[in-house]
């Protein structure tokens, strides 16, 4: 029942009415001649032994008929009329009205004719081997008069069988579609009732129970289409739980530096008197507050950025290898522990890749101060290798540093996720390197390694060439 389809169930409409209007007009034509057999029906030409009877009498009786004594035909049957009538056709005795005038009488002599269901005989009156006259006989010729013209029972019953394949059409083309109308009307209120539950913001539902091949590809596609309601609203709702968290974080964020920032300035409002009074640790924990500010403004532009449906990568054609060197000397420059070892491990097929360097420096700073900030002695290895055939680059950033506490990972690529034991950042670093990575058709991932530090794993795809948008720094 799954698998037929609309068009099919019209065709088996169709040809079940007329599979089952032939049968039963069968039937019934079969159980109406047995019927007849029964009562002794008159063939067509049941009164012709009557007429060959009467025609012996009129040859007999010739004379006699001449001189106005015509033969008794109505003892033979009631249905049977006479009428003499002269070479001419003239009435002479009998019944009148009995010559049919689309018959011509001379021609007519020793022959039948025919006209509407009636038979005509004409039998010439001979005297002294003379034609006088011509005595017609005129009869039924016909199975409904011969049968029903005196009975209306039986011509109630003829006139049904007769009509009965049409009664039969309308009974069955009455009966199936009903039946198909309220299969199709079963599946329509389904749907509708699954209409009404949306109507009403009820998505905890699924549709099921329809038949036919095209109502479950309806079924189908509206159950995905709830399913992707469903989701697009929860993921508003995340969003907007999102949007109220990010809000609030902002708001804290941009707070604390203001309120030191005002702190150091009420100091200075209060020592500036004081002769021994040296401004220049006010100014220094100010600066540092502004540069937080600052901070924090550029990455809410970038996450802006990012997180904007338009957000276009660049393509520039770069030196990967010479990149990578450059952010090592960068990365062993700022690092004020001695005792941390700064490695960059490279494995690359080419030179030049197309990037954006812009979004792959923002990425590796994020990954890279991280470890920084949590790693204390040990090492910092960056290990970036290629697969020419996938255009894929992978970057693997391992410390020996304190690791990650959460046991679910994957929220530290929330935005403005901060934990319990380190609350000194915006929360916004990781989050954005997942959205740029992403940007790449890549994916990142984080985990404890095996020394006890962070690993941070992310592969983008190498940008494809355009003629029109391709950058050089």
């Amino acid at each position: 029942m799954k698998n037929k389809t609309i068009k099919k169930d019209f065709y088996n409409l169709v040809l079940k009415i007329v599979i089952y209007t032939v049968i039963s007009t069968i039937i019934t034509y079969a159980l109406f001649f047995i019927a007849i057999s029964f009562v002794n029906a008159k063939t067509t030409d049941y009164y012709i032994k009557y007429i060959d009877e009467i025609e012996n009498e009129v040859k007999e009786k010739s004379d006699s008929i001449l001189e106005g004594n015509i033969v008794d035909v109505k003892k033979y049957n009631k249905d049977i009329q006479g009428e003499v009538v002269d070479l001419k056709g003239n009435h002479l005795y009998g019944e009148k009205g009995v010559n049919n005038n689309e018959f011509d009488v001379l021609n007519s002599i020793n022959q039948e004719k025919y006209s509407n269901n009636y038979i005509y005989r004409y039998i010439a009156i001979v005297k002294d081997n003379n034609i006088k006259a011509v005595y017609i006989i005129k009869a039924p010729f016909s199975f409904i008069k011969n049968n029903f013209q005196s009975n209306k029972g039986m011509v109630i019953v003829y006139l049904i069988a007769l009509f009965s394949p049409i009664t039969y059409f309308i009974i069955y083309l009455f009966l199936f579609t009903s039946k198909l109308y309220k299969s199709i009307y079963k599946n329509i209120q389904i749907l509708l009732k699954g209409s009404e539950k949306i109507c009403k913001g009820d998505l905890d539902f699924y549709v099921s129970g329809v038949q036919g091949l095209e109502f479950n590809e309806i079924q189908k596609s509206f159950n995905t289409m709830v399913k992707v309601l469903k989701g697009n609203i929860e993921e508003l709702s995340k969003l907007d739980e999102e949007r109220k968290i990010m809000i609030s974080s902002i708001a804290h964020d941009i707070r604390t530096p203001i309120t030191v920032i005002k702190g150091q300035i009420e100091i200075i409002d209060d020592l500036k008197d004081n002769n021994n009074y040296n401004i220049d640790d006010n100014m220094e924990i100010m600066n540092k507050n502004c540069d937080k500010m600052t901070n924090l403004t550029d990455n809410l532009a970038l996450l802006y950025k990012v997180d904007g449906e338009c957000f276009l990568l660049r393509y520039e054609e770069i030196d990967l290898k010479q990149f990578l060197l450059d952010k090592e000397l960068e990365i062993k420059n700022i690092s004020k522990e001695e005792n941390i070892n700064i490695i960059f491990k490279m494995n690359l097929s080419k030179q030049k890749y197309i990037l954006d360097s812009t979004m792959l420096t923002r990425v590796l700073d994020n990954i890279l101060f991280n470890s920084l900030r949590f790693t204390n002695k040990g090492s910092i290895t960056l290990k970036v290798s290629d697969e020419p055939s996938t255009k894929k680059i992978t970057f693997e950033c391992s410390d020996t540093g304190t690791g990650f506490k959460e046991k679910d990972s994957s929220k530290l690529f929330n935005a403005f996720y901060q934990n319990e034991n380190y609350k000194n950042h915006f929360g916004l670093g990781l989050y954005i390197s997942k959205k740029i990575v992403n940007n790449y058709n890549g994916k990142i991932k984080a985990y404890n390694n095996n020394l006890g530090g962070a690993t941070i794993e992310f592969y983008i795809i190498e940008l494809r060439e355009h003629n029109n948008t391709l950058k050089a720094e």
